[in-house]
């Protein structure tokens, strides 16, 4: 078995440790279950989602009139609210 060294916030490494109590096993364990796991959601998941970013980025390009943001130039606000 190797052995990896990595590094934790502070609150994260709380949360590992608040596991292993409840679970009655070592961090160690814990952490590798959790890293078994995810590997193996990752694996079985063959067709990646795409990110909530790429899918809306779409919508992120100019409107209809061509102008990315009509707030930015006060001239495409003249008359706005006026009867």
């Amino acid at each position: 078995m190797k052995t990896l060294t990595i590094q934790l916030p502070d609150a994260l490494d709380a949360s590992l440790a608040a596991a292993a109590v409840k679970r009655r096993q070592t961090k160690a364990d814990v952490a590798r279950r959790f890293i078994e796991s995810s590997l193996a959601t990752t694996a079985n998941n063959k067709t990646a989602q795409p990110s909530i970013h790429d899918r809306l980025k779409k919508y992120q390009s100019a409107g209809p009139t061509g102008v990315k943001d009509l707030a930015s130039n006060p001239a495409h606000m003249t008359g706005y609210g006026q009867k």
